[in-house]
């Protein structure tokens, strides 16, 4: 590897980009989706009935959002679509 692929291993560790997907591979459910769940029936056995690659997907999908706004969003669309027994649109 160049010095130049070192120098970005180095930044994407100080900026926490090297360990972003670190919960996702782990399949970790995170406390404000779990919250989330909770509030809607039936929706976390929904979730844990799916895939592990498309688990993975949509937590993956949550937590590259940028913004906290984008992150609630997309929260409240997988506990409510999952109580419905559905996938956000972009994972059927």
């Amino acid at each position: 590897m160049t010095q130049a692929g070192y120098e970005s291993i180095e930044t994407a560790k100080l900026n926490t980009s090297w360990t972003i997907l670190d919960d996702v591979e782990e399949l970790k459910i995170h406390e404000d989706l779990e919250e989330a769940f909770n509030i809607q029936t039936g929706s976390k056995d929904y979730f844990l009935s799916l895939s592990k690659s498309v688990r993975k997907s949509i937590l993956q999908w949550l937590v590259l959002a940028k913004r906290p706004e984008t992150r609630q969003k997309r929260i409240n669309e997988i506990a409510e679509l999952a109580a419905q027994k559905l996938k956000p649109k972009q994972f059927r």
